[in-house]
């Protein structure tokens, strides 16, 4: 009998001390805190599918071993569920005690890995065993917590949509939108050249709009699109390509051609710049859209807007503006963000301009760097879900309330934030993705806005410098054919020049670049230098080569001056053939003998503009002409007379001597 309790006794001891031994084996190796990301997740879940979250950890090595280890598990903590956009903004914040309804540990051992090596935790909604419990519909915070035995090495929070046949199908309308507008392309000489910083901005873009879940509004700089079309650089091209495939199956809002203020526009008179600014924005968004067609009704502005702006853009027939917030801040805070207002700019009540501003608490979630950007976006999802709830309570008529999100300043967020976001809020049956374009035109119900006053951008310095180089080029694109390549690239070059984006120092270097190249462009057309013309009487012609070194043919006024030269004829306009040379035969009639300056001077055909540099050439007239032709007849005439009577004279002499009387 003793010796079956002494066995007895060892077993026990080997039962209930095999907890404490695992307990102070852990692996040594592993830190005390464990860096770990949620990098994907099924936000919208209903009864029957399934919960699924993605977890990166960068270390490998502390990866390799949790998966080793038998008491490492990934926790999966179900919360109580929030019902309101505020208790959705306190557990983010952690002001709020969260409750656990639900606890579910996933032994690493246990846990698949996708291609890339990260954490892969699945929870069934079924009922029974170890699947998730939750029955009623609504929004759930979720912790998901690495622990090694009693330890816990790291903590993340994210946020699921659970769905029921409770779950409110009255839909509320919402919008994502974004200005894609990097640097200027194109510098002050004139050539292309995309930042580096650019190209990532585009790389971002096509990163954020690649998926298929839902729709987006983008304002697209179309001074980009059209640097990266006339870009020699085969990564531009493809860059492009990359563009117009991801931009189809969005909403492109139409856009000046490059950044240029409305109200500043207005009130220095230069609305028929914007005009042409737009249209010109607009062609090429058109053209670079694939089937996609072009929302011109709505304008998405991140910058301070007045009632002039408003106005301009009215005339432009824009129905609908929508602010980010910060171009938003003049406006003052908002009683409501979902709900429309109308613009109060003229006195003529029947003009009515729709204004909806990107809700400021959402954008300032979705700004800045996050090193979670999956998290950020759930949490972002959360709030718009919990709005809806709030929105919809009590509510039998089908919502009326349009939501825009943007970030604080309008730019795109980070790609992977925008397309997690976007794939959240698409298969949400609380939620209906739209674009922009479907904002509602303004009534006598929407609510009114007064426009501010003040003048954010002051553009009237510079009308008259602005007005100088239109005149420039009119008269250079004189010595154009119709049909000439050049009419459109100077016409953007001026358009570029009017961006509000560039500060003063940047406009004169953009004036003086631009001036700089028209000149060099009228300079094609030359005179060969160094030259003397001889005459050979009164009345001649002259014979003055024209040289043209552009590959299109150009055409100029050519005008001559001399002070012992004059010339009968006009002026002649000659057009000069692409790379070739052409003689013009010019009549001229000399007034004095001698070689004497010649000044040969080009224009533009309509003459307002000089082309190249003065040329000065020489004229060299002969003695044979007018009364020096008369006075050399003459001297000629009484040398030949004298000789003959010379020879006259002496022939008699001969004879006389020669005669027999004499003999």
């Amino acid at each position: 009998m003793s010796r079956w309790a002494s066995l007895l006794f060892v077993i026990s001891t080997i039962v209930f001390s095999a907890p404490a031994q695992a307990e102070s084996a852990l692996p040594q190796t592993l830190p005390s805190a464990i860096e770990a990301r949620l990098i994907g997740q099924n936000f919208n879940v209903s009864i029957g599918k399934q919960f699924r979250f993605v977890v990166s950890i960068p270390n490998k090595a502390s990866l390799s071993e949790l998966r080793t280890t038998q008491n490492a598990v990934l926790r999966v903590d179900f919360h109580a569920a929030v019902a309101t956009r505020d208790a959705v903004r306190d557990v983010v914040s952690g002001n709020n005690t969260l409750s656990v309804i639900e606890t579910h540990d996933l032994p690493f051992t246990n846990l698949g890995t996708n291609e890339t090596g990260d954490v892969i935790a699945l929870l069934s909604s079924n009922a029974g065993g170890s699947s998730v419990r939750l029955r009623k519909s609504g929004v759930y915070p979720v912790s998901l917590s690495i622990r090694v035995g009693e330890r816990e090495a790291s903590r993340l929070l994210t946020f699921v949509n659970f769905i029921t046949v409770q779950t409110s199908r009255n839909t509320l309308s919402v919008s994502l939108v974004a200005e894609v507008s990097p640097p200027l392309s194109q510098t002050p000489a004139g050539e292309t050249s995309l930042i580096d910083s650019a190209r990532t901005t585009l790389n971002n873009v096509v990163s954020s709009l690649n998926g298929n879940s839902g729709v987006m509004s983008v304002r697209m700089l179309p001074e980009t699109l059209n640097s990266l079309a006339i870009s020699s650089n085969p990564q531009d091209a493809e860059l492009l390509g990359q563009l117009q495939t991801v931009l189809a199956k969005h909403q492109v809002l139409a856009s000046t051609f490059v950044p240029f203020d409305p109200s500043g526009a207005e009130k220095a008179k230069l609305g028929a710049e914007f005009d042409k600014q737009l249209s010109r924005g607009v062609e090429i968004l058109d053209s670079r859209n694939g089937d996609a067609v072009i929302n011109p009704r709505t304008w998405f502005s991140t910058r301070p807007l007045n009632s002039d702006g408003i106005a301009l853009l009215a005339r432009a027939g824009f129905t609908n503006v929508v602010f980010s917030p910060q171009a938003a801040q003049s406006l003052g805070a908002l009683d409501s963000y979902t709900k429309q207002y109308r613009a109060m700019y003229a006195a003529d009540a029947t003009k009515k301009v729709s204004i909806a501003v990107a809700d400021p608490g959402l954008a300032t979630s979705l700004s800045g760097n996050t090193t979670n950007p999956v998290q950020t976006s759930m949490a972002v999802a959360a709030e718009i879900i919990t709005q809806q709830s709030e929105l919809a309570v009590g509510q039998r008529l089908p919502l009326d309330h349009h939501l825009v999100v943007s970030t604080t300043d309008g730019s795109l967020p980070n790609p992977v934030m925008v397309n997690s976001l976007l794939v959240a809020l698409a298969n949400a049956p609380q939620i209906t993705l739209r674009p922009l374009g479907s904002i509602r035109r303004a009534t006598e119900a929407s609510t009114p806005l007064t426009m501010p006053s003040g003048m954010p951008i002051d553009l009237r310095a510079r009308r008259p410098q602005l007005q100088s180089v239109v005149n420039e080029i009119v008269s250079t694109t004189s010595m154009l054919t119709a049909a000439a390549p050049s009419r459109m690239w100077w016409e953007d070059s001026l358009l570029l020049i009017q961006s509000d984006a560039l500060n003063n120092d940047r406009f004169d270097q953009y004036l003086k670049g631009f001036r700089a190249q028209l000149r060099t462009f009228r300079a094609s057309v030359s005179v060969p230098e160094s030259l003397t013309f001889t005459l050979s009487g009164k009345t001649s012609e002259l014979r003055l080569q024209l040289r043209n070194s552009a590959n299109m043919p150009l055409s100029v006024l050519v005008t001559l001056s001399s002070a012992k030269l004059t010339f009968p004829e006009k002026p002649q306009v000659v057009t000069v053939d692409a790379n070739s040379a052409v003689d013009l035969i010019v009549p001229v009639i000399a007034r004095a003998n001698g070689t004497f300056p010649l000044e040969v001077v080009l224009y533009t055909p309509d003459g307002t503009a000089q082309v190249g540099k003065r040329i000065r050439l020489s004229a060299r007239v002969s003695a044979l002409a007018g009364l020096g032709q008369l006075a050399t007849g003459v001297a000629l005439l009484l040398l030949a007379s004298w000789w003959v009577a010379h020879w006259r004279k002496q022939h008699r002499v001969k004879a006389v001597e020669n005669h027999p009387a004499v003999r």
